[in-house]
Parts: structure tokens; C-alpha cells; sequence
């Protein structure tokens, strides 16, 4: 992979992880929307190239929500306003930002800045 920012790098882990596609069409998509995440995914899933193992969508959607738990021995299925935060960040997110009021209500967050485990994983599955 040639060199990308940790911006960049970011990115990629989070569209391929929503997507369950390699790298290089991550970049692909990446790129044509100038690195927004938010805007390629909706792409991507716009062009209909969704694949077809959606277990594996699932999986990578579980493995993107055990990163930003809270407390993940006594919440496995919650992710609380820190971790929210974290993971806000990493999609280049501010809270000050209308589009998060949207994105957690996709995402079916039980209150600002908290999101369950279904609610997410259900969430962006949808999205399309």
C-alpha cells in the first residue's frame, strides 16, 4: 500500500470495515469523494457494490464496535460517550456537527452519545 496518512489509514480501516472490501477499492472510493468517509461509504453503497457475504459485514461491524467500548467487561454491548467521542473522531466528526445528530439516530442511540450494539451494527447495514 503505498503511503497514506494516519488520517488516511483511518479511513481505509473504516470503509473497509463497513463494507467488507479490499484496500484498494476502499482507496478507490476514498479518493473520489477526497477522503470523506461518510460521503464514499454513501457512495459506495449508492454504485451497488455491496458484497454479497453480509456475515462478514457483520463480523467487521462487531470488530469496529468492540474498538471503541467503554467497558467491555461489565457493557460488551454498549459503547458510552468516550468511546462514542473516539469513534466520532475517527470519522473526522465533530459533535458540534448536525450530521452527528443524524448518524445516531441511523445508528439508533439510545441517547446522545451512547450506542448499543444491535442499534450499530443494524444501523449501518441499513444505511445504503
Amino acid at each position: 500500500m503505498p503511503p497514506y496518512t494516519s488520517t488516511q489509514k483511518a479511513a481505509i480501516q473504516q470503509f473497509t470495515g463497513f463494507t467488507s472490501v479490499k484496500d484498494s477499492v476502499a482507496v478507490k472510493h476514498l479518493r473520489a469523494q477526497n477522503w470523506n468517509i461518510e460521503q464514499a461509504v454513501d457512495a459506495f453503497f449508492a454504485s451497488n457494490q455491496i458484497p454479497s457475504g453480509t456475515s462478514s459485514a457483520v463480523q467487521n461491524l462487531n470488530k469496529i464496535f468492540d474498538k471503541y467500548r467503554d467497558n467491555a467487561k461489565d457493557e460488551p454491548d454498549s459503547i458510552g460517550v468516550e468511546g462514542s467521542m473516539r469513534y466520532l473522531a475517527d470519522l473526522g466528526l465533530s459533535l458540534e456537527e448536525p450530521v452527528v445528530l443524524a448518524l445516531l439516530t441511523e445508528l439508533n442511540a439510545p441517547t446522545m452519545g451512547e450506542l448499543t450494539r444491535e442499534g450499530f451494527t443494524d444501523g449501518w447495514r441499513q444505511l445504503r
